[in-house]
């Protein structure tokens, strides 16, 4: 994993522990925004590694809209979308291009991947 902080967008509170947990644990640090707003400014103080954001957020800009706006200042951005209705998510080709999608709920694994693979494709 890499020194510069993720950034996790996440309204859950229960999803947002669990996802800290695992990449705390392979010694990520994790800078964590509830909105797409509040995600933009931490964006702009911390320049994060990877962005993993919830597609549904409150307010008015959705996990795809963010990751579209931080791509702006950071091209190749790794952009991972956590989705509850994967279904919808998965079969949706105006998601920001090479995003991974992950189905909530997922194990510990398919979150590691989603990662490595978020990685990998913006290299």
């Amino acid at each position: 994993m890499t020194d510069s902080p993720v950034l996790l967008v996440e309204d859950d509170d229960s999803i947002a522990l669990i996802v800290e947990a695992i990449l705390s644990s392979a010694g990520q640090t994790i800078n964590r925004a509830i909105s797409a707003e509040e995600a933009l400014s931490l964006a702009a103080s911390c320049a994060p590694s990877l962005i993993i954001s919830d597609l549904n957020l409150p307010g008015a800009l959705n996990g795809d809209a963010l990751a579209r706006k931080l791509r702006e200042t950071q091209p190749g951005l790794p952009v991972i979308l956590i989705s509850g209705d994967f279904e919808d998510a998965s079969s949706r080709d105006d998601l920001v291009p090479g995003a991974v999608i992950l189905p909530k709920p997922f194990r510990r694994a398919a979150l590691i991947e989603a990662v490595e693979k978020a990685r990998a494709s913006s290299r």
